[in-house]
């Protein structure tokens, strides 16, 4: 009995996918430009003004221009608490700290992507991540006209409702499948 048996491997065979939590992993690893500006929080400060030694920062976390966070942290001087050096610090890290943890809640809901250029120049096993994965993983953003039959839609709603369909538009990360839903949503039953 004769069996065929070709040597030219499979071109489907050859790409070999990587496994499902590696594959979103990947998606999420990358640089982020974020800028974190630390002040002093001079309106805190005067709140607590009857307590000496109280030092307050609040610290500021952007991408871009876009705000992402603010986080507060305080200590107090006093004689129990003598080392200047160590407590200013602690109230800043705190700070910090708490920018951060704040933005990990909002980053979900702006969906903030690592930098396209850090993307490009990572490769994985000599296959750039975004090529690899294809663009139809990622979130697409919101067409203009999609944009348009939407603000169309919430001309015609309450006051109440209108703010919060007007700032779910504003947002640039607002992506074809919210806006259809949202389309879905305000369109009149017939």
């Amino acid at each position: 009995m004769n069996t065929y048996r070709s040597n030219i491997p499979s071109p489907y065979k050859t790409r070999e996918r990587i496994n499902p939590i590696q594959e979103e992993i990947t998606k999420n690893v990358g640089n982020f430009n974020l800028t974190v500006t630390t002040e002093q929080d001079f309106e805190t400060i005067a709140l607590f003004k009857n307590i000496e030694g109280f030092v307050a920062f609040k610290t500021t976390l952007k991408k871009g221009n876009q705000l992402l966070s603010i986080g507060y942290g305080s200590a107090v001087l006093n004689r129990l608490n003598k080392f200047v050096e160590r407590t200013v610090l602690f109230a800043k890290n705190s700070s910090l700290i708490d920018a951060m943890v704040r933005s990990t809640k909002i980053l979900d809901a702006l969906y903030v992507m690592p930098n396209q250029k850090d993307i490009e120049e990572k490769d994985l096993e000599g296959r750039d991540s975004p090529a690899f994965y294809g663009d139809e993983d990622l979130p697409q953003t919101a067409t203009d006209k999609q944009r348009n039959f939407l603000t169309k839609l919430v001309e015609n709603c309450d006051e109440s409702e209108k703010e919060e369909y007007l700032s779910a538009l504003a947002s640039p990360y607002l992506s074809k499948f919210q806006c259809s839903e949202l389309i879905q949503k305000l369109m009149p039953v017939k």
